[in-house]
């Protein structure tokens, strides 16, 4: 058996001690070390809902022991179990979004990873499965992501979506903003024309064209007049302010990456206060996060099940030795039809009229409150 030994019954004492001793340093050295990297920051709601996912998996296959071990990897960023160890990195791309800021952060969490030697590695969303991705492109280290917009072919690490062909499989974001934009019309049927509201990201300007595709396809029901996609609060602001006056609603996609007219980075919440303090038009979002925020509306392209199903990946390429580069990248089903119960009292809109349209109430607008 892998790790056993046989003891003679005469073996000196000390032998049997160092025996035991190799034994369990064997077995610690044996625990699957999984390295996990995200994009963004622990205050982000998405990560933290991508972390509940995520946890939630391990905890149900076995690879942490109990809540106890999914509080501790939530807050350390790093956890033992009896099956696995487990540690974590941050970029922070949201607030250092330069491309010489996010080659810094790659040169570092790539440090730290091979000296780790993991035998798994999970890339959270767009910045981390690009720049860490493509450093563990073809390498024996297989790598699944999770939170991808759009297609992951245009990373260079999938191939095809029917065979993706290297080392690196995972979970993208299929953006159910159709279903947001509907769920839009039910409650604000009487609205004809819509913006775009975004930053300048990688993730806010692929929602974006999402957006316009559907727009252009004739696929919304409503009709699309102008898209913003800026790194400049102020310009974010002048130009809401502008469209505001000419259309009927907004889609608000990331706006989490701006920054004022000195060069410092704004927190999204301080964009979404000034937004819902100035903006008082029915509009919708594509994710929770942005509905807690106090968007009105959102079909929820679930964080939790991005990680949930990125970590079902990696354990059948653990356990049952499935390839990377045979799995076909995967997008979760939709998730709830969200409303703010307070942006659409603000904005006279009875929810007891459509309660048909929707399937879960989110009470609070967190943004103002920051």
């Amino acid at each position: 058996m892998k790790g056993s030994f046989m003891i003679h019954k005469k073996a000196p004492l000390l032998v049997l001690v160092l025996l035991f001793a190799q034994t369990i340093a064997y077995c610690a050295a044996a625990k699957t070390k999984i390295f996990v990297v995200s994009s963004y920051n622990r205050e982000y709601s998405w990560s933290q809902k991508t972390n509940e996912g995520l946890c939630a998996a391990m905890l149900k296959y076995g690879y942490l022991d109990n809540q106890q071990q999914v509080d501790e990897y939530t807050k350390n960023d790093t956890v033992e179990s009896s099956k696995a160890i487990i540690k974590k990195e941050w970029m922070d791309t949201k607030r250092h979004n330069t491309k010489e800021e996010k080659v810094a952060a790659t040169t570092k969490i790539m440090a730290d990873l091979n000296a780790f030697k993991p035998d798994i590695v999970f890339l959270g969303d767009d910045n981390a499965t690009n720049y860490i991705g493509n450093k563990l492109l073809d390498t024996e280290t297989p790598v699944v992501f999770w939170g991808v917009d759009g297609l992951p072919v245009k990373y260079g690490l999938v191939d095809r979506m029917s065979q993706p062909g290297h080392n690196v499989t995972g979970v993208w974001q299929s953006g159910y903003y159709k279903e947001s934009v509907e769920l839009l019309h039910k409650l604000a049927p009487s609205a004809k024309t819509f913006a775009i509201l975004a930053g300048n990201s990688e993730t806010a300007t692929a929602k974006a064209k999402q957006v316009q595709a559907l727009a252009n396809q004739g696929a919304l029901p409503l009709k699309l007049v102008d898209t913003v996609t800026t790194d400049s609060f102020t310009e974010f602001k002048n130009r809401a302010l502008e469209l505001d006056k000419k259309v009927d609603a907004f889609v608000i996609v990331n706006h989490d990456t701006l920054k004022d007219d000195n060069g410092k980075h704004v927190e999204a919440m301080e964009v979404g206060r000034w937004y819902l303090e100035n903006i008082k038009k029915p509009d919708a979002a594509p994710e929770e996060q942005f509905i807690k925020e106090g968007v009105l509306a959102a079909a929820d392209d679930s964080g939790y099940k991005q990680g949930y199903m990125a970590f079902e990946m990696g354990k059948s390429i653990l356990e049952n030795g499935t390839l990377p580069g045979m799995m076909t990248p995967r997008a979760p089903t939709r998730g709830e039809l969200l409303v703010n119960s307070d942006r659409a009292k603000e904005l006279g809109i009875s929810l007891e009229e459509h309660k048909d349209a929707y399937e879960r109430v989110i009470e609070g607008m967190a943004a103002k409150k920051s």
